[in-house]
Order: C-alpha cells, then structure tokens, then sequence
C-alpha cells in the first residue's frame, strides 16, 4: 500500500471486491488505484465509488501479470522523474565518450565517431584536417548522411556491423566523398547500443586499428548502458503504448503525449511481412530488420513509431506526406528489412489518417494489403488500390464464410463429393471460371488433358445442377471458390490422413485420386 500522497496503490491479491481498496487509497492519500478486471458491473460501480472520493480506478486486463504491471512502472518513473544528479551523471558519460573517441583516434591514427543504433552521433574527436567530406557533414548535422548511409545499405555493410561481433571493414565510396572505415558493434547481449566508426585520413589507419577499436567497442558497452538505460526504458514503453494505439486499446491523446506526437498529426501505418519465406524470423532478426528499417526512414528526416509481431514489423509514419513520398518510405522500409534479415517482405501500406486515434483503421487496411498481397504470391509494397479486386474478394469471402446461408449451393454440393470421393472438381471449376471458360486455358493451368477438362466439367453440371450460362450463378460459384481459398479447393479424401501427399493422375495433376475418371472408358465418380 502507499503512504505517498498522490501515490498509485495497487491492488495485488484484492480479489474482486474494489470498494476496501478505495476506501484505503483515500486513507493513505493515493490518487488512484488499480484493480484486476472483474465483470463490467463491478468495474463501473467501483468507478463510480472511486468518482464520488476523488480517486480514479484503473483496470489491470485479466490476462496480465502483475510483475509486469510494476516493472512497467518503474520504467515509467525512470523516464518521467529526473534528478540534477542523475541530469550530472548523463553528461559525464557523454563526457567519457568524448574522451574515449580522442584517444582512439590517437591511437589507430585515423578519427572516431560514435552513434546511437539510430546513426544520431553521440560523440566524435576532434575535427582534423586529414578528415573526408562524410566525417566533417556527419559532425556538422549530429547525424550520419542520408546519401553515404544508402550506400552502406546497398553494400550489405549494416547487414554485416549488426548480425556479428566482428569489426567490419567498409571500403571507400569516393562517389559520396567518403573513406575507408572501420565499423564495430556495441552491444549488450541482444540490444543494439550504438556503434563505433574508424575513419581513415590522409594517413592509413595503423596496423592494430582493428583490434584497438574491437577493445573500444568493449569499453563502450558500460558507458553506453549507462547513459542509455533511461532511452532503453523509454523506448520500451514506446513500443508498448504504440502496440495499443495501433489495437485502440488506449486513450489516443495519452498516447500522443507520451509518444511526444502533436494530437492533430497524421500518421500511415506500413506492415512488412516476413511470412512468406516459409521459416518464421526469430526475435533477434525481427529487431535487426525493426533497428534497420528505422534507421533508414532517419536518413530521409521520417519520424517513425515501431514494434514487432509474430513474423511481422509494424510502423507508423509521422507527419503529412503525399502517396508518392509513403509509397518511396514503404520501398525503402522492404529494402532494410531485406538488407537485415536477408529476405523481401510483403509490405502492406495503409492510409494517412489525420490523428493517431484513427490509428487502427490504417493498421487495418495495411493488415488487408498484406493479405491481398499472398493471396496474390506476389512480394513487394502496394497500397489498397494496387490490390482492390484481391481485397475486396477476400472480404466477400469473409461474409461467405461467416453466414452458412452463403456457402449453400452448387459448390457446396461439389465440396461434399470432393471429400467424400477424393475428386478435385472444385478446383477444376475455379480453374474453368478464372480462365473465362477457354478450356484449353484452363486444362493447361491444370496439367490436364483438354477432353479431361470437358469431362470434368460436365460431371459438374450433372452433380450440382451449376448452370454456367447464368452470369448470377457464374458469379456466385467464382466468389464461393474465392473464400474456400486455394488449399482447401483440393479436398482431403475423408478417409484419407491430412498429412499424406495428394494423390496425381497418369499426367501428375496434383489432387486427383485415381476414382476420378478416364475419359476414354467413360467410367468415374
């Protein structure tokens, strides 16, 4: 319990039964309290005990633990509350970097710079006049260029800097005036802290430069946990608040002050999918492609908010762009993502929305996007109007799926026999129906026989009545193969396990079981 006024008291092991709590939080002088989430009647009449005193009654989600409830918290504080002597201790770390860059520089004979994961530069040595064009901007703008960082990515050199602990030696790009450079990691663990860069001047780098800047990057680690165990701490709850606002699970103008974005900014929500590759990314190349993807939008003055999903980064634009401009960051965001993870992803572009609170409707689209992107096969970035057939079908599919009534009819009755007899005569009426009715078309799309084709299909008007002379029913069947989607149109024999391989025909047509028919004998199912 808290004994501080203004103070947060949480309810841990309270039970359902918030009204004690209350009472205590006003005896104690606590702002406000925290309860587990119990049915919605007791959460509004605790609401209203809490208004009548004066405290306000949060609800902590049933399916949330209150170990990380408090560690939150205590994040939290360290962000918001700040002392003059932790404000001291931070520029004296600053300071030790400083002094860690000069003597580095002295002793690899070349000049030092050192940057957050996010290329903004935190200390650098002293300007020399040995020292290239890209060296003197990157101190002058407290940034890494946007030109000479585009270069690096094309090179594969964030790739390799980020994915190992060894110190990566980038070639001169005299194209962007820029030396050769040595590059090292500094990280604890799996979090990225920064990194150091050896710049080469008019002199080459002495011969132990490698090894000197590898011992650096060790020292560097406790100076940078230092000084960044505040931002870490605040990054986290970024990602975290920013995961909620995408869901709207949160009030969007508490968001938008703790995110420090202005209430009345507009925001486009892009997701990169990495589901395609067929192995799902582990967590630490989740991060590498979220840390490159930032990084990159850095370089072209784009503020972004990030977290990651299952298989998935998700981030938000800030600030007003036009198509093209969101179109070039979506490319640019798959580019880094490829660059760190070594894989393309469906990028998913949703709509500029005026304020973070219309947040979830930009996810929403982009999440169809993405969808309509693998239903499709194809990987790249696109927008709801390069794909709208695609989405708009998977829709129609959604309210054929949810409503029974939608799914009866002649396809379902040839779904029934598929199943029952292991035939594959809904997949050859969605390959017939996208082919127009060529049937030589849709014969080769199946690897069959053109008098295989006439067969099946007029097997199909007699098991199911489908008259495809009607555009209506045409109509109907094509959007009801649509929702059936393209792996269940080959049905599982009932008999038969789902793991076993689909059988072929004497052509190796995937899907037909050997019951099927023959064409010359006239026998089938």
């Amino acid at each position: 319990m808290s004994d501080r006024p203004a103070g947060l008291l949480l309810g841990i092991g309270a039970g359902g039964e918030p009204a004690g709590l209350i009472r205590a939080a006003v005896g104690a002088g606590a702002s406000g309290v925290i309860v587990k989430a119990g049915g919605e009647r007791a959460l509004r009449d605790a609401s209203a005990l809490g208004a009548e005193h004066g405290v306000a009654v949060l609800a902590l989600a049933a399916d949330q633990d209150w170990t990380d409830l408090i560690g939150r918290l205590r994040a939290l504080l360290a962000v918001r509350v700040g002392t003059g002597a932790r404000q001291g201790a931070v520029l004296g770390r600053r300071h030790d970097l400083v002094s860690l860059a000069n003597s580095l520089a002295r002793l690899v004979n070349g000049s030092v710079m050192i940057f957050t994961p996010g290329q903004e530069l935190l200390a650098a040595s002293r300007l020399g006049p040995g020292d290239d064009e890209m060296r003197r901007a990157a101190v002058l703008d407290q940034h890494g260029p946007a030109g000479y960082r585009a270069r690096l990515v094309e090179l594969g050199v964030y790739r390799r800097l980020w994915s190992g602990p060894e110190v990566v030696d980038v070639a001169a790009v005299p194209e962007v005036g820029a030396g050769r450079r040595l590059a090292a990691a500094v990280r604890a663990g799996s979090e990225n802290l920064g990194s150091i860069w050896v710049a080469e001047g008019d002199e080459p780098l002495a011969k132990n430069a490698a090894a000197l800047l590898a011992d650096a990057a060790t020292v560097a680690v406790g100076v940078l946990l230092g000084l960044d165990q505040e931002e870490v701490a605040r990054r986290r709850l970024d990602e975290e608040l920013f995961g909620r606002a995408l869901l709207g699970d949160v009030d969007p103008r508490l968001a938008a002050s703790h995110l420090a974005v202005d209430p009345g900014t507009p925001v486009t929500v892009l997701i990169a999918d990495l589901s395609a590759q067929g192995t799902r990314p582990g967590a630490a190349d989740l991060y590498r492609a979220k840390e490159e993807a930032l990084r990159h939008l850095a370089g072209y003055r784009w503020r972004a908010l990030a977290t990651t999903g299952p298989s998935r980064l998700v981030l938000a634009l800030v600030g007003p762009a036009d198509r093209d401009g969101i179109r070039r960051a979506a490319d640019g965001v798959g580019a880094a993502v490829a660059e760190a993870v070594g894989a393309r992803p469906r990028t998913g572009i949703g709509p500029c929305v005026p304020h973070l609170g219309e947040l979830p409707a930009s996810r929403m689209e982009a999440e169809l996007v993405v969808r309509a992107l693998a239903r499709r096969g194809e990987i790249r970035s696109a927008c709801l109007e390069d794909v709208r057939g695609t989405a708009n079908l998977l829709m129609l599919g959604e309210a054929v799926t949810a409503d029974r009534r939608l799914q009866e009819g002649p396809v379902h009755r040839l779904r029934a026999h598929d199943l029952r007899r292991g035939t594959a005569y809904a997949q050859t009426l969605a390959a017939y129906l996208d082919a127009f009715g060529d049937t030589a078309a849709a014969s080769r799309e199946l690897n069959v026989h053109a008098n295989t084709l006439r067969y099946r299909m007029g097997r199909i008007r007699e098991l199911t009545g489908l008259d495809l002379g009607d555009p209506y029913e045409r109509l109907n069947a094509a959007v009801q193969l649509f929702a059936l989607g393209p792996n269940d149109l080959v049905a599982e024999h009932e008999g038969t396990s789902k793991t076993s391989s689909p059988s072929t025909n004497r052509e190796g047509a995937p899907g037909l079981h050997t019951a099927d028919h023959d064409p010359v004998t006239g026998a089938g199912s």
